[in-house]
């Protein structure tokens, strides 16, 4: 005859019981302060946020590069690529983004736009103040040397966003301010002074291809010349 034990370990209780719908709704009405209080404080914090911080606002404008290039002003020029178009790839347009934010066109930008003496992007508009003049005395203050319009840089660039439109030809130009109509006269200005560089370059080119042809016209003359003449041998003839 065999007998079989079985053992059983301490505190382990044969019979258990699940949470019913009543047990979790009691919990919860024990320990509802730790759940409204942290609820109704993110709300009112972020009520706080939502009205007492100032929107910002941002003004697009687009530009579609084109190229500058002519028959004149191509490397290698001949007659067989006068009609071949020139193409625009994506480093060329990564270029264009670098140029529209350089610091000479954001310089110019800055005067255009009156900048300087903006509370919004010049900090020392409203003067120093208690903790600037704390940190010049101390030596902490950053101190910016040239122009006024260095100091806004900074700023400037933080509010500004100039990106190529996913594998197109266009640029964007995007402006944040707290003033809408600075905004949008902000992103049209710079892409105006982009444009601008883009007829300097344009002019420079013409000014170029107008200096090959001087120092070529001769040799050209001289070939139209003897063309002539051998046209006129061949009729007599």
């Amino acid at each position: 005859m065999s007998q079989s034990y079985a053992a059983s370990a301490p505190g382990y209780s044969q019979g258990y019981s699940e949470a019913t719908v009543s047990d979790i709704v009691g919990s919860l009405r024990r320990k509802w302060r730790w759940i409204a209080i942290p609820t109704f404080l993110a709300f009112a914090a972020s009520t706080a946020f939502v009205f007492t911080v100032t929107p910002r606002y941002t003004g697009e404008a687009k530009i579609l590069l084109q190229t500058s290039d002519t028959s004149f002003t191509r490397p290698g020029f001949n007659d067989r690529n006068v009609e071949q178009p020139v193409q625009i790839d994506e480093q060329a347009v990564a270029s264009q983004v670098q140029v529209v934010m350089s610091r000479d066109l954001a310089k110019e930008a800055i005067r255009r736009l009156g900048l300087v003496g903006n509370e919004e992007f010049d900090p020392e508009a409203g003067g120093l103040g208690l903790v600037g003049k704390l940190k010049g005395l101390l030596g902490l203050a950053s101190t910016t040397d040239g122009t006024p319009e260095e100091r806004i840089l900074t700023k400037y660039y933080d509010r500004l966003l100039v990106y190529p439109v996913g594998k197109s030809r266009i640029v964007a130009i995007e402006f944040q301010s707290k003033d809408p109509v600075l905004a949008a006269r902000a992103a049209n200005t710079i892409a105006e002074l982009y444009l601008g560089l883009q007829e300097d370059a344009k002019k420079d080119q013409a000014r170029s291809a107008s200096s090959w042809l001087g120092t070529n016209i001769d040799g050209l003359r001289k070939r139209v010349a003897e063309a002539e003449a051998k046209v006129e041998d061949f009729r007599s003839k």
